[in-house]
């Protein structure tokens, strides 16, 4: 029992989530903070159309009412949602982690076009939501300000920093805005789940956004997907973190966690046993001070430009390969040279790790302070740069019980220069297209 529960709260440390970067918020009582110490998002992306579900948790320094601001780049269906989409969703990532405004007012007696159009208001829960179409930038601010007027109490006006955010978000010409009206109090409650459907070329989430916002914040985002995401165009894709291998799911499970989302991907509900296709479900996480956020999350699937620089390494074909650009390996150690036929070390019968070894040595790299790997030389002798240690560390399952464990290598070697060879990593593409998000490092001989 007592390991049941360590599991589980494993579960809640691993997969719960932070600080919302969503959505830009307003008090309408100026000089009120806007707490969202949680928020939840999946995404559901088929190439040409995106389902965006977000759930938050608020509160605020004392109640007042706060208008969220959400740009996306074409007019979305606002349907309400719910929780147990994500829960189901997550149920997959557990299950395989531990397997293995108003209508618009012109208030000049010029000739301008109406600042906005509404083109649709719903009320959800505690949510009235108002779906707004740019059609004035220069009056669109002054718009915002009077529906906030309109709303609150204290003339609420949007900041300084929010407005050029929101004008720069017209200039890419996303114009359509989603204005939600939530109360919110000293104590925590978690919102109604809202789906966002909508046309985009691109895999996209808001992140600018909320720049004007301070603080460290963690984004969790679950992805449903039959598409390759290449393109990183907006923010980089070192920034995005992988808190879990992807997993596949067959469609009839994708159903099982929402109806509405397994339509993007099929309309023939026969297919949902019939076919062989599979979604990935990714895990991802983003976890930076808010001020840095220039730019929102964008993916797209073209992957003509990475064809470019291609290499088949050990009958493996991979994309987009490029030489690691800090290499030799920096160390704050003393460097030694060490020279001999490559071999390989194995471990024991319950951990059967693998390494290439020179002169007894197990090799780690001294970057990643990892296993080296992908290190095609045995019987050959090389010439290595680094430094010993008289232990190293990796991470594998127990199989017994199938718990983490960190197992203990003696007599290692960290390299940080292999003479005659270089580190290179790419994208594996399979033989019928699909790529593997995770880049894979591998060594090839000058």
């Amino acid at each position: 029992m007592k390991k049941i529960i360590f599991i589980l709260l494993i579960i809640l440390v691993v997969f719960s989530t932070g600080i919302s970067a969503d959505r830009g918020s307003i008090p309408f009582i100026p000089g009120v903070d806007i707490f969202e110490p949680s928020q939840d998002a999946l995404i559901a992306w088929n190439g040409e159309e995106e389902i965006l579900i977000l759930s938050t948790e608020l509160y605020a320094s004392e109640p007042t009412k706060v208008l969220q601001v959400l740009p996306l780049p074409t007019e979305p269906t606002v349907r309400k949602s719910s929780r147990d989409v994500l829960k189901r969703a997550n149920e997959f990532i557990f299950k395989a982690a531990f397997n293995e405004l108003r209508q618009p007012i012109s208030r000049s007696s010029g000739p301008e076009a109406p600042a906005a159009e509404v083109k649709e208001e719903v009320v959800i829960g505690s949510h009235d939501i108002l779906v707004v179409e740019v059609l004035n930038q220069d009056h669109f601010v002054s718009w915002v300000n009077d529906y906030l007027k309109e709303k609150g109490e204290n003339n609420p006006k949007i900041p300084d920093s929010l407005q050029k955010t929101i004008n720069n978000y017209i200039d890419r010409d996303y114009n359509y805005f989603v204005f939600d009206t939530i109360e919110v109090g000293p104590e925590p409650e978690i919102n109604q789940a809202i789906s966002y459907q909508f046309k985009s070329k691109n895999l996209y989430y808001p992140l600018e956004i909320t720049k004007s916002d301070q603080g460290i914040s963690e984004i969790s985002l679950l992805i449903l997907t039959d598409q390759n995401l290449v393109n990183y165009k907006g923010i980089k894709q070192s920034r995005v973190k992988e808190k879990n291998a992807p997993v596949d799911l067959d469609y009839s499970e994708v159903d099982y966690i929402s109806s509405n989302i397994i339509n993007l991907f099929t309309k023939n509900k026969s297919d949902l046993t019939a076919t062989n296709e599979k979604i990935k479900l990714l895990n991802w996480s983003i976890k930076e001070d808010l001020a840095n956020f220039n730019n929102d999350l964008l993916v797209d699937q073209k992957i003509e430009k990475l064809l470019e620089n291609k290499m088949v390494y050990r009958g493996t074909t991979y994309i987009d390969c490029r030489v690691d650009q800090d290499y030799p390996y920096q160390v704050n150690k003393n460097i030694e040279s060490i020279s001999g036929l490559v071999e390989t070390r194995m471990g024991s019968r319950m951990y059967p790790w693998m390494a290439s070894a020179v002169k007894g040595r197990a090799l780690f790299n001294a970057e990643t302070e990892s296993l080296l790997q992908n290190f095609a030389a045995e019987g050959k002798n090389v010439t290595i740069k680094g430094y010993n240690s008289k232990e190293g560390h990796i991470g594998m399952r127990n199989p017994i019980d199938s718990m983490p464990s960190m197992v203990k290598i003696n007599d290692v070697f960290y390299v940080t220069e292999i003479i005659g060879w270089s580190p290179y990593s790419g994208i594996a593409l399979s033989e019928d297209g699909e790529i593997n998000n995770i880049r894979t490092r591998f060594w090839v001989e000058n």
